[in-house]
């Protein structure tokens, strides 16, 4: 069947991304587009997602999924996408005292000689110039206790980290946490514990176990299995979803389809499935989410 576009539509038209034609039609669902084509053109009037699922017929959670999966794009940008950003440190450093600098001061003040001692007891040999200048900066310019550095490099020693640069990493990472006392510090390593048990559990379930976590993403998985609990079988379901949206694994769209569920109450996929439509505004594609609960995967 031949056709072409009647010439007069141009006369009112609004402008359409490229990039949506050439890379995205192939992986995009027809609600994408619709709820993009929506945006587009009335954009300037900032539709919220129930007046845009309104005018869409479509669901308030495919409007939320289909503008996540645009900002994932690059097409719209969201103010409150997830991403990996690393917020910057409040601690500023400044320039390291020189090794004669730190002897000097270490024979001055007890403390300063005293972390200077365990040093080279834990390192098992004596200390190098950098690492005196590095230990005698955390003392003196970081300002970190003398009890919490000698709980660092002790740390350090139990997890066979003896290494400045960790020390230094760790002692910034505190200081700009507001860690002052032990039991301060004792309580970061619950968090890294902690932190590192949620990640092994996430990893195994997204398939990523020989990678490190960023720090936006040991901070996001520690939410999910500490503060809200999120089972095995959710994250299994998030990524699911995630795939058969996008075909493809995006850790910053699984993490806004926890964070919906989480904020809707969803517990488990049962939840998400019995969850049935009320005044034309579902929170939830039913479809989508039948096929991921019968699938064998």
């Amino acid at each position: 069947m031949d056709f072409y576009v009647n010439p007069s539509v141009y006369s009112s038209a609004f402008a359409f991304p490229n990039d949506v034609a050439d890379k995205y039609l192939k992986l995009c669902k027809g609600e994408h587009i619709k709820v993009l084509i929506y945006i587009l053109r009335n954009g300037a009037h900032k539709p919220n997602e129930e007046k845009i699922a309104l005018e869409t017929d479509l669901s308030v959670f495919e409007v939320k999924e289909a503008i996540l999966f645009w900002a994932d794009a690059g097409i719209l940008v969201c103010n409150n996408t997830v991403n990996d950003t690393v917020k910057a440190p409040t601690v500023k450093k400044t320039l390291k005292p020189t090794r004669e600098d730190v002897t000097r001061r270490g024979l001055e003040d007890q403390k300063l000689n005293y972390i200077l001692t365990q040093a080279q007891l834990i390192f098992g040999r004596g200390l190098k110039g950098n690492e005196l200048e590095t230990l005698g900066w955390i003392y003196d310019d970081l300002g970190l206790d003398a009890s919490v550095i000698i709980y660092i490099l002790q740390y350090a020693k139990l997890n066979d980290k003896v290494n400045i640069r960790f020390i230094e990493a760790l002692a910034t990472d505190w200081v700009d946490k507001g860690v002052e006392t032990i039991v301060d510090a004792e309580e970061q390593v619950r968090l890294i514990t902690l932190s590192q048990q949620a990640w092994a559990i996430v990893s195994s379930v997204f398939g990523i176990e020989r990678r490190k976590p960023s720090k936006k993403e040991n901070e996001l998985v520690l939410k999910w299995i500490d503060e809200w609990k999120i089972s095995k079988e959710m994250l299994k379901l998030a990524y699911d979803t995630c795939v058969d949206s996008k075909s493809k694994f995006s850790f910053p769209y699984v993490a806004k389809i926890i964070e919906n569920w989480h904020n809707n109450g969803y517990k488990t996929p049962s939840d998400i499935k019995d969850d049935k439509p009320k005044n034309n505004t579902a929170t939830y594609d039913i479809d989508l989410y039948e096929k991921m609960l019968n699938s064998k995967d």
